[in-house]
């Protein structure tokens, strides 16, 4: 009895410490870690990925997605083009007022659909969380030939992080 009395309260207490997917996600858009802007007919989608509980932990790197779709919906053609997955680590970089940070590595992703496609962009842990603002800077020579600029903060960052792997 006194087992079952022991493992309920761990059960109670594991629950009761730890943060749901759900408020992961309410906290990331409430933190600007996803943002979602419409320029020229194409929406770009910055979503900041936490490190997950239980997958292999790389503490040394920073995690964030972003997904370029045609804003009507209609299939974007000529992404086959080798531009648009090579030479890739010039375009993004994070900025603040003293430095700039470029991509430890980008990637494009193989996500399936014909109406957009996706990058995975890589940086530096230690570098990220030292900002505490910056902007994540696209220079979009692929598709609407603009600075396009996302806002971040690193200690949302590190706020994620820590509801993500429920410390």
């Amino acid at each position: 009895m006194i087992k079952h009395f022991i493992a309920g309260c761990f059960i109670l207490l594991a629950c009761a410490c730890g943060a749901s997917r759900k408020d992961v996600m309410q906290s990331m858009k409430e933190n600007d870690l996803v943002q979602e802007k419409a320029i020229n007919d194409y929406v770009f989608r910055l979503q900041y990925m936490p490190s997950v509980r239980g997958a292999e932990e790389d503490t040394a790197l920073v995690y964030f997605r972003l997904n370029v779709s045609s804003g009507a919906g209609i299939a974007m053609k000529g992404t086959s083009d080798l531009t648009y997955s090579y030479g890739l680590d010039t375009l993004f970089s994070l900025v603040n007022m003293t430095d700039t940070i470029s991509a430890v590595d980008i990637t494009r992703v193989a996500n399936g659909t014909v109406n957009g496609i996706e990058y995975m962009l890589v940086f530096d842990r230690a570098k990220v969380y030292a900002q505490p603002d910056c902007k994540l800077l696209f220079r979009d020579w692929l598709f609407t030939h603009q600075f396009i600029s996302f806002p971040l903060k690193g200690s949302a960052i590190a706020h994620i992080d820590s509801l993500s792997l429920k410390i």
